[in-house]
């Protein structure tokens, strides 16, 4: 009895190592993510809580390092979201009852530049922007 590698094509060996190749890199992406956003050093980070159309809040990253977490509370129109900021991250921990779906709080912590926690229902959104300090990476 022949093994299976022998009834396939040269086209299938070349289908399943490229397949092979890709899940591998499929793995190992996110560890290595080129198109993640990357913030320069020297950079401040700030975390954004916004309310409607209006900024509502911003607290500095590096505050939130700490034996405990920075609790705050924002009222939209459907209730009142907790917001948790711990050790350079933040989540929306608890959205109010009448929001059925709870998508923000299951959207978890955030602890990079780019990604957003929004709450449609309650109009609250959640994210970490970088601030320039003035200060370059050449010091003499």
């Amino acid at each position: 009895m022949k093994n299976l590698w022998s009834y396939l094509t040269g086209y299938d060996k070349i289908l399943i190592s490229i397949l092979l190749l890709l899940s591998i890199l499929g793995i190992f992406l996110p560890f290595f993510n080129p198109f993640r956003a990357r913030v320069a050093e020297g950079t401040e980070r700030v975390i954004i809580i916004q309310k409607g159309d209006e900024e509502e809040i911003r607290i500095a990253l590096e505050s939130t390092y700490g034996t405990e977490p920075l609790y705050v509370e924002v009222e939209g129109p459907i209730g009142t979201s907790i917001i948790e900021a711990y050790n350079g991250s933040v989540r929306i921990k608890e959205a109010p009852p009448a929001d059925l779906e709870k998508t923000c709080v299951k959207t978890g912590w955030v602890q990079d530049v780019g990604p957003m926690i929004i709450c449609i229902p309650n109009q609250i959104s959640v994210w970490i922007e970088a601030e320039e300090t003035g200060l370059d990476g050449v010091s003499w």
